[in-house]
């Protein structure tokens, strides 16, 4: 009986808060101080340890400031004791720990009020968030273009089968008919297909871009000719 209460009152005081880590705030920090006639020039609070004891330096433009630190948990203690002007004052910046920030309120002595924080000078800057990813580009689907050339325009329908970055399809328009194949990389979209024009061979080519609903780009009739084309996609 006496081993099992002695193993609660064991796991009772290791959970209480009073035997939490304290917060290790050794190391350099960027301080920064607000109060109600604006921001003050920034400092540096260097805080050491020595035998279990912490220590901190308050360097500003002013000169350097011996500082009393305590931490407990994260709750954050320093004092400054200040001579100026054959008259001394105490300043207290009290707050709490959160990784690589602490801050709080901070007392003049009673000669005025503000809040103060700090991030530690040599922390990681915070990862950049990746940018989401644009949504894939599917043209699969009927298409009513507009093509313009040296050699004249035309309206002829495109018809797409999207597989990832494959394009396949079938080209119906005023020189005839024919299979398409192509590619769709991002939003660069790049096709071809064959036809017999006059008893020439036409390899013709279109590259250009595309969203959801909307192309453009140049097209090459073979060596016959070369112009512009803008599309749509036809309501399903």
């Amino acid at each position: 009986m006496r081993t099992l209460v002695l193993s609660l009152a064991a796991g009772v005081l290791l959970a209480s808060p009073a035997f939490a880590q304290d917060a290790d705030i050794t190391g350099k920090w960027d301080l920064q101080i607000s109060t109600s006639q604006g921001a003050a020039p920034g400092a540096v609070l260097t805080i050491k340890k020595d035998g279990g004891k912490l220590s901190g330096v308050l360097s500003s433009a002013q000169g350097e400031l011996p500082a009393d630190v305590t931490v407990k948990a994260k709750d954050v203690s320093i004092v400054c004791n200040v001579q100026m002007q054959g008259s001394a004052f105490v300043i207290s910046f009290s707050g709490k720990v959160d990784g690589n920030t602490m801050g709080g309120p901070v007392d003049f002595g009673g000669r005025g009020q503000g809040t103060w924080s700090a991030t530690r000078a040599d922390a990681p800057p915070p990862a950049k968030e990746a940018a989401p990813a644009s949504a894939a580009v599917d043209v699969t689907g009927s298409w009513a273009f507009e093509v313009t050339t040296g050699a004249g325009s035309g309206t002829p329908t495109m018809q797409f089968k999207q597989t990832g970055e494959k394009l396949t399809g079938h080209y119906s328009g005023q020189l005839g008919e024919a299979d398409l194949t192509g590619t769709i990389k991002g939003s660069a979209i790049e096709f071809a297909f064959d036809l017999s024009a006059d008893g020439n061979a036409l390899h013709i080519v279109y590259a250009g871009t595309a969203d959801k609903d909307a192309m453009k780009g140049t097209v090459k009739l073979g060596d016959l000719a070369e112009g512009t084309f803008t599309a749509k996609k036809k309501p399903q």
